[in-house]
């Protein structure tokens, strides 16, 4: 007797990184933003992504983040990985004046999405944010 095929659960682990900024505000507290999200499939993907963003900013850090950064660059993304191939969350923080920036990664388990009856999903369903919420700002061809 044979049994029935059943496909996999099509259930994916990563890891969901952000990069955001907080600059303190007139009067009360601070806002983030958010300026881009991406999934990553390995830890080591994560690291590139946040090196290659940290190398291009690190001029404008203040100096004590600055040299904190290299000794990152040359040191601290081992630990990184190590930690996110653990399943922990992982951060890094700089400030340049008054914002403070930062590159966060998580484990995620990303599930799959389903076609709809008139095709695929849309661009929207893409992992990729655009941050710019301006009014007939177009991204990738999908307007926001």
């Amino acid at each position: 007797m044979s049994r029935p095929h059943r496909p996999g659960s099509g259930i994916r682990s990563a890891w969901w990184c952000e990069f955001s900024t907080r600059t303190p505000a007139f009067g009360d507290g601070d806002e983030r933003v958010l300026l881009r999200a991406q999934s990553a499939e390995t830890p080591t993907q994560v690291m590139v992504w946040i090196r290659l963003a940290v190398r291009v900013l690190l001029s404008g850090f203040d100096p004590r983040d600055t040299e904190r950064a290299y000794h990152w660059l040359d040191h601290g993304q081992w630990e990184a990985v190590a930690r996110l191939a653990d399943g922990e969350p992982y951060a890094f923080t700089a400030a340049a004046g008054r914002t403070h920036v930062e590159w966060s990664a998580r484990p995620v388990l990303f599930l799959p999405l389903a076609h709809t009856a008139t095709g695929p999903l849309g661009r929207c369903a893409e992992p990729a944010l655009c941050a710019c919420t301006a009014r007939g700002h177009r991204c990738g061809g999908h307007r926001r």
